[in-house]
C-alpha cells in the first residue's frame, strides 16, 4: 500500500482521452501500487460530489531507450479510466 494519501498523479492528455472526455471517461496516470478503492477515495478527494460509475485500471510497460551513454531502462506505470456521471470536468478540453 502507498504511503502517499492521492493515488492520482496527473491527468493524461492525449487526442483519445479527449475523445473519451466527451463520455465522461476520464484518463489518469496513478501510483504503480494503487488500487481501485485508493484511486476511488482519492478521486473523491480531489473532485468532491462526483458520482463514479467504474473504475479501469491499466498496466503501462515501459520502453528501453538508446542513448549517448547505453541503454536507459524501461519505467513502468499505471494509468487508471474513471466513468463519472453529472457535468463534466473543467480542465479537460473540448473535441471539436
Amino acid at each position: 500500500m502507498t504511503k502517499n494519501l492521492t493515488s492520482i498523479l496527473e491527468p493524461i492528455i492525449t487526442e483519445k482521452s479527449t475523445a473519451l472526455s466527451q463520455q465522461s471517461k476520464y484518463t489518469f496516470k496513478v501510483v504503480k501500487d494503487a488500487s481501485k478503492d485508493l484511486i476511488k477515495k482519492s478521486f473523491q478527494e480531489i473532485f468532491p460530489g462526483r458520482k463514479i460509475k467504474s473504475v479501469k485500471t491499466l498496466k503501462i510497460k515501459g520502453h528501453s531507450k538508446r542513448t549517448k551513454s547505453g541503454i536507459k531502462l524501461p519505467v513502468d506505470g499505471k494509468k487508471v479510466i474513471i466513468t463519472v456521471e453529472g457535468p463534466k470536468i473543467e480542465y479537460f478540453p473540448d473535441v471539436g
